[in-house]
């Protein structure tokens, strides 16, 4: 057999598939091109934009359930409507919202921004006092005016609350939203005061500065304080004393009680005042000084300590002689002048 000649024919054969294959890859790709020339994908795409285009837009996500506000637990399937939602109360999301008026409802009129800031907050439905210096016209509440009978009580607690101050009492009729038609026991009016609404007019300080105490002079007394209510708590002479009410004015010493035994203050109130006056840090100094005054006090009583000093030592039994002998005793007599 003639091997040298099959070898050529082999090499042939082998060449032309390739030739083959790669025409075939060459013609696939071209109809692919031709295709796509064509306008085929350009259809396609256009087909998906205008479906995309025709189909609803999605709404935007909102809340459809909120947890229910009360405490504890719950089965929320027990409170499901039958659209799945939580059945709960309403929640206003937005409590400054202006929410519309009644019928019969009407605003208020507006204040000018420009009025004077009145002592009292609004119309009250009594009359009140107010304490006024006469040297500024500067003002300050007092109280409810009940009665006529109470102005002395009145003019006796503005005087306190202004020692070496000239005050007069000026009375706020009921109803009224300013301090200008007050009017005093004279009859005299705060409008027509020299001074009427200086002190928001000039800062100086020294206009209203105190008269020296002169001797003899009194401060109102704690009992005739109309202004204390069950609980306050005043110190005095070093004690915290707290008012548990009183059924007569003025008071008296039994309408007050130690603030550790009143009932009308709560636990850490008692401890609140007692750290900021130190009643039991004070008691406890009292009791240690006491104490070292009685043990320096017996020291110099007992004839056994030679001193009162922390260093005393006792004489008795703490020498012993080297030897006993008779004790000889020598009488003091008294020489002749």
């Amino acid at each position: 057999m003639n091997h040298s000649g099959k070898r050529p024919r082999l090499a042939a054969l082998a060449a032309l598939g390739l030739a083959v294959g790669a025409g075939s890859a060459v013609l696939t790709v071209s109809l692919v091109q031709a295709e796509d020339d064509a306008g085929v994908h350009a259809f396609h795409r256009q087909e998906a934009a205008r479906r995309q285009a025709a189909r609803p837009a999605t709404p935007a996500p909102r809340a459809s359930a909120y947890a229910p506000a009360t405490s504890g637990w719950r089965l929320p399937l027990l409170q499901m409507q039958r659209d799945g939602r939580i059945a709960h109360p309403p929640v206003q999301l937005n409590p400054f919202r202006q929410r519309p008026e009644a019928a019969g409802q009407t605003r208020p009129a507006r204040r000018d921004s420009k009025a004077r800031i009145d002592t009292v907050s609004g119309a009250a439905s009594v009359a009140r006092t107010i304490c006024v210096r006469l040297c500024d016209g500067f003002h300050a509440p007092i109280g409810n005016l009940r009665a006529s009978s109470d102005m002395k009580a009145h003019e006796a607690l503005c005087q306190a609350m202004n020692p070496g101050i000239p005050v007069k009492v000026f009375r706020v009729a009921a109803g009224a939203t300013g301090i200008g038609d007050a009017v005093a026991a004279d009859g005299k009016r705060y409008d027509a005061l020299p001074m009427a609404y200086s002190h928001e007019k000039t800062p100086d300080a020294a206009a209203c500065r105190p008269a020296i105490v002169q001797a003899g002079e009194r401060r109102v007394s704690l009992l005739r304080d109309f202004t204390l209510r069950p609980g306050d708590s005043v110190v005095l002479d070093g004690k915290v004393q707290t008012f548990v009410g009183g059924s007569s004015w003025p008071y008296s010493t039994r309408d007050f009680r130690d603030f550790r035994s009143a009932s009308e203050l709560s636990k850490g109130q008692r401890r609140q005042i007692d750290e900021r006056v130190g009643i039991s840090r004070m008691e406890a100094q009292a009791r240690g000084l006491q104490r070292q005054m009685r043990l320096r006090e017996a020291r110099l009583q007992d004839d056994s300590i030679a001193s009162d000093a922390d260093t005393a030592f006792t004489l008795r039994g703490s020498i012993d002689p080297l030897g006993r002998g008779p004790v000889r005793i020598i009488a003091l007599t008294r020489l002749p002048e």
